[in-house]
């Protein structure tokens, strides 16, 4: 969640903490809200769904809902979320391979540029880079899939990049 966008939704919802869930969640989940219903991508979610995935009751989505609805900067934004496939939990079953990168410090620069060069000199692609944001999660992690598994050698030699603290194969 972009500082903007953080701002923004803290603004509105910092004195309910059951809205913010709710927020929280469509975001996680990447859901929209068009003509006062909810969305991933194409298809509708009913209240009821995102309500209990939040656990919170349906008159709280209903309550978020016409938020977003009735405030021009929450509608502009929201009306706009999309939802993306995420291959990091079949990525070994389809003979891809995957890994999970966390850093000392999220917000610092480089990490993608750095952990990107050390793959491609294995000549090796990246499918999906997957990040997640610092703003929205609280312990976010760096997720790359990439088109075969990676060779051992290369853990080392990613683990060594500034910023990194830890590294996992999935």
């Amino acid at each position: 969640m972009s500082k903007m966008i953080k701002n923004i939704v803290q603004e509105k919802f910092r004195n309910s903490p059951s809205q913010m869930r709710v927020i929280k969640k469509m975001l996680f989940y990447g859901l929209s809200v068009k003509n006062g219903r909810i969305f991933c991508n194409d298809v509708e979610i009913p209240n009821k769904s995102l309500a209990r995935a939040s656990n919170v009751d349906q008159r709280v989505v209903k309550s978020v809902i016409r938020e977003i609805s009735s405030n021009e900067e929450l509608s502009k934004i929201f009306e706009k979320i999309e939802a993306s496939i995420s291959l990091k939990e079949v990525a070994n079953t389809i003979g891809f391979g995957a890994m999970e990168i966390t850093a000392h410090d999220p917000k610092e620069p480089g990490i993608i540029a750095a952990v990107s060069t050390i793959i491609a000199q294995y000549g090796i692609n990246i499918r999906q880079a997957i990040v997640e944001d610092p703003e929205f999660i609280e312990e976010p992690r760096l997720y790359i899939i990439t088109e075969e598994p990676l060779p051992g050698e290369i853990i080392p030699k990613i683990k060594a990049i500034k910023n990194v603290k830890s590294i996992k194969i999935l």
